[in-house]
């Protein structure tokens, strides 16, 4: 490259897919000494790391054109700026060498509450080396598991005992995204006969988690009658049926957050003897997989051989 020479390039990662474009970053970066300027309108292409190189340009009919390194304009304008930053931030807090996928936000709350309380007490928690990430629903399980494995990424899978999470199952061994070994069931837990169905909550005591839902739902549960059928498994899905034959939508989210209240204030109440078993078990699974990961050198499909 001519020393000395600006270079001013328009849409440089135009025709690159979102890795190709971060590699050409690395490579801007790394490769050159001369001055680079380019445009671009991909969220991928903002250099979250040098902020301060940002300027955005804005097109107006009175003041015509500006640049500035003030992060103003509209939401158009303003967009791979955001993108790119939530994308970062998504990063760092849900991705790490080893990582869990969980199915919803709840059970992560639920996991890292509990796990972080057993810890305290000399018990078996989660593994510090591991980083939970909440996928959003079994549904978009196979889609994060592809991405982190995309990435090389040691990655074991936590599902409910239900079928929409064996058909997930399936589908991610039927297309090579993960070793079965790697994913683990909530059941795994149960000691003795596993129940045939089963969610977190399950891990909780029944009436426990009754009650999480009764004071969360106090408001709408007014001069109502709540009745659970048992002869449903999961106290979750119980709850769902429940709440809606009296018109009440269920939200995991309400008595989840209540738990984590609960847990702040008095543990050991929420955590009972029983729970703590449990989930030092499904602990135990889960950390055990990991460590046969590592044993095998990486998330590969086949076993390593020397």
């Amino acid at each position: 490259m001519a020393e000395d020479a600006i270079l001013l390039l328009d849409e440089p990662g135009l025709y690159l897919h979102a890795k190709s474009q971060s590699d050409l970053l690395t490579h801007f970066r790394d490769d050159f000494g001369n001055q680079i300027l380019y445009s671009t309108h991909s969220p991928f292409m903002v250099p979250t790391g040098q902020l301060d190189s940002i300027r955005t340009v804005n097109i107006d009919e009175k003041t015509g054109t500006t640049v500035t390194n003030d992060p103003s304009g509209d939401s158009r304008t303003l967009f791979p700026i955001q993108a790119a930053l939530g994308y970062s931030l998504a990063q760092s807090l849900f991705v790490g060498p080893n990582n869990l996928v969980v199915e919803g936000i709840t059970d992560y709350w639920m996991l890292s509450s509990i796990s972080e309380y057993l810890a305290d007490q000399g018990k078996t928690g989660l593994s510090p080396e591991v980083t939970m990430t909440p996928a959003g629903g079994a549904q978009k399980v196979s889609y994060m598991v592809a991405l982190l494995s995309s990435e090389e990424l040691n990655v074991v899978v936590l599902l409910d005992e239900e079928k929409d999470s064996k058909t997930t199952r399936d589908d991610l061994i039927k297309s090579k995204l993960i070793n079965e070994r790697n994913i683990v069931f909530v059941t795994e837990a149960f000691n003795g006969n596993p129940p045939g169905e089963a969610d977190i909550e399950d891990l909780l005591d029944p009436k426990f988690y009754e009650g999480l839902v009764r004071e969360s739902y106090a408001k709408e549960l007014k001069g109502k009658k709540l009745a659970l059928n048992d002869n449903i498994p999961r106290i979750a899905k119980r709850v769902e049926l429940a709440l809606a034959d009296i018109g009440i939508e269920f939200h995991k989210t309400r008595p989840t957050r209540l738990l984590l209240t609960k847990m702040s204030r008095d543990a050991d109440a929420v955590v009972t003897e029983e729970t703590a078993n449990k989930f030092e078990k499904l602990f135990e699974c889960i950390n055990a997989r990991f460590h046969q990961i590592k044993e095998r050198g990486g998330n590969s499909l086949t076993p390593k051989i020397d």
